[in-house]
């Protein structure tokens, strides 16, 4: 597929997808991952599509807002509803197009007479002095109307090369056309069932269709046999002519008195089939011996399962669908299992939730679906054409994948600013939102040693092509010309950028506002890692300066704020004193202060509708032992 063109279908208003060799489709919730598989399979899986409903059509509704028309985006499965004022506007018409390249000889001949030149970008092209040498494509359309008289809904698959829409003239896509594609849903169930419909049974019908027979008259017979043996055994027959010989129940049921050679045994109706149906595998996977399936684990089950439909999926060359792939799977499972479905097919669409599915694809194979002011849209990194893009799609891998599903990313100079915020905002109580309420997630600059303010652009330039919101979080350097080059560039990559106080680096923001003697008790846990007190004789300016120094040389940073944390932490009469006090005052009785700044103004750029100041200035925070002096 070189180009997927989605109309009105589901909550998508417009898509134009391009894609590079495989795709697999990732992002934020509710932005159309299972919606843009659903529409390939309406097109090109007869076998997987679904009914057509009405929710499958586009629907929007008018929002009242400051006076000025606004549209609001209903879509299929959303919980959102339409304001009692407003009532749904629903589109009459939804496609779905896709454009097929490398066809077959075979396709070629069942598609004659529909086919047309491919260009370059993808797109079937519609020029009638195209080159005729150029590669051969062809076009399939998924048609889906409704008629408001009638009230009824139409589907039809139709060539879009020869057909025209407008006057109702659709050249229709037989059936077999369809079957001759060679692509593949999978479609993940209970594994290794042996009873009709399940996909084990179905392999083993199609690899041998008589062993398979063979193999199941084995079955009934052995069955039978066992059951006989059970029906006449002296403990069954004693029993069941006890209770035929209660008040002469035998005499009465049949037309002559009934015994116990009578009475015999079925699974269900008798059939083979019925007996399948109550079997359940059952696996030896450790001493404990053969368990039920279910007893050993849904990662279990959720291999064997998707082992099952891939082995259904073996057909070369072919194009793969599958929807939220590897959301049962253990990470190296999940990511095994796309690397495999990506070598093995000859295009794979995936989507997914899990970073590890997309650790198999290339960089630009990614299709990173987002929400903007309430519209779906889609982003794809561009073609690597000089070696700074190509150091900069390293990145993806080692720090934006975990974020996949975030819309937000906060940016950071280094490994240690995250390790540092990462404590601060898991230490949040309770009663305050962590960053990943507001969809945030924290990224260092940089593969490693290699961070600092310089690092900033090329990651953030890397989330923004990626549909990210992004937050700068930047040290104030003594000002320089080279610090407002470097923080110009900043400026321009992300869209908000939170600048600490000046001379403030995350080792001052750890101790900036906490008092000396707190600071002086924290410093004694670096003796645990073979380093010297630098507050042990005396707690002074200087020697906090000294602190930060051998924070930021040997990286200490996290065991020293959690014993920070631990001499923050109010003493029991204290906590009865602050019981019931302002949030404020809450929070600055257990965080150091400047790192509790820097969390909520990253909260407070992260949302969308944020319309502070691009760049946000933090305050230095004095500290309270010289205050009160």
């Amino acid at each position: 597929m070189t180009r997927l063109l989605i109309t009105d279908f589901r909550g998508w208003k417009s898509l134009d997808l391009r894609p590079r060799d495989h795709a697999v489709v990732a992002g934020v919730p509710r932005a159309g991952r299972s919606d843009v598989i659903e529409a390939l399979a309406r097109v090109l899986d007869p076998e997987a599509a679904h009914g057509p409903s009405l929710s499958d059509l586009h629907q929007t509704a008018p929002v009242e807002g400051d006076g000025e028309d606004q549209t609001s985006q209903f879509e299929a499965g959303s919980e959102a509803a339409s304001p009692e004022s407003a009532a749904p506007v629903r589109a009459s018409t939804a496609e779905v197009e896709v454009t097929l390249s490398d066809l077959d000889p075979e396709i070629e001949q069942l598609v004659d007479g529909y086919l047309q030149p491919l260009d370059a970008t993808g797109m079937a092209s519609e020029d009638d002095e195209a080159d005729p040498s150029a590669p051969q494509c062809v076009r399939l359309t998924y048609r889906l109307s409704y008629d408001h008289e009638t009230e009824a809904l139409e589907s039809v698959v139709y060539y879009p090369a020869r057909s025209n829409p407008e006057t109702n003239h659709l050249l229709r896509v037989p059936a077999a056309v369809r079957r001759a594609l060679p692509v593949i849903t999978l479609n993940a169930g209970v594994p290794l069932q042996l009873r009709a419909g399940g996909s084990l049974r179905r392999y083993i019908e199609e690899r041998d269709p008589k062993a398979a027979v063979a193999a199941f008259e084995v079955l009934r017979d052995a069955v039978g046999e066992a059951v006989t043996a059970l029906s006449q055994d002296p403990a069954i027959t004693e029993a069941v002519d006890a209770v035929l010989a209660v008040g002469g129940t035998g005499k009465r049921l049949g037309d002559s008195p009934i015994t116990a050679g009578d009475v015999g045994f079925l699974a269900e109706d008798g059939s083979v089939s019925a007996l399948l149906r109550t079997l359940r595998a059952a696996l030896r996977l450790d001493t404990a011996g053969p368990l039920a399936l279910t007893t050993h684990g849904s990662t279990v089950t959720a291999v064997l399962s998707m082992a099952e439909a891939m082995l259904l999926a073996d057909v070369p060359g072919a194009v793969v669908l599958a929807d939220d792939f590897g959301d049962q799977l253990d990470a190296a499972t999940a990511e095994y299992l796309a690397s495999l479905i990506r070598n093995r097919s000859g295009q794979a669409w995936l989507s997914t939730r899990r970073p590890e599915v997309a650790r198999a694809f290339e960089p630009g194979e990614v299709v990173r679906l987002v929400r903007h002011g309430g519209q779906r849209t889609y982003h794809q990194l561009p073609q690597v054409r000089d070696r700074k893009q190509l150091v900069a799609h390293r990145q993806l891998h080692t720090q934006l994948l975990p974020a996949l599903t975030a819309p937000v990313v906060a940016v950071t100079e280094g490994p240690h600013d995250v390790a540092v915020l990462g404590m601060a905002n898991r230490r949040y109580p309770p009663h305050r939102l962590p960053l990943s309420a507001y969809g945030v997630r924290l990224v260092a600059a940089g593969t490693g040693s290699d961070g600092g303010i310089d690092q900033v652009p090329q990651i953030a330039d890397l989330a923004k092509q990626l549909g990210f919101r992004v937050i700068g979080v930047v040290d104030a350097d003594k000002p320089s010309q080279q610090s407002a080059d470097q923080l110009d560039k900043v400026k321009k990559s992300c869209d908000v950028v939170i600048q600490l106080p000046e001379k403030t680096a995350i080792e001052r923001a750890i101790t900036a506002g906490v008092r000396l003697a707190q600071l002086a008790a924290a410093s004694s846990v670096l003796t645990v890692f073979g380093q010297p007190d630098p507050l042990g004789v005396e707690a002074t300016e200087q020697t906090v300066t000294n602190l930060c120094v051998t924070l930021h040389k040997k990286g200490l940073h996290e065991p020293f704020l959690d014993a920070l944390y631990r001499e923050l932490q109010p003493e029991p009469a204290d906590a009865e004193e602050h019981h019931g006090k302002e949030l404020e005052e809450d929070v600055s009785v257990v965080h150091p202060p400047l790192l509790a700044a820097i969390l909520d103004a990253i909260a407070t750029a992260a949302s969308s509708s944020y319309s502070g100041p691009t760049m946000v200035a933090l305050e230095s925070v004095g500290r309270p032992d010289e205050d009160a002096a």
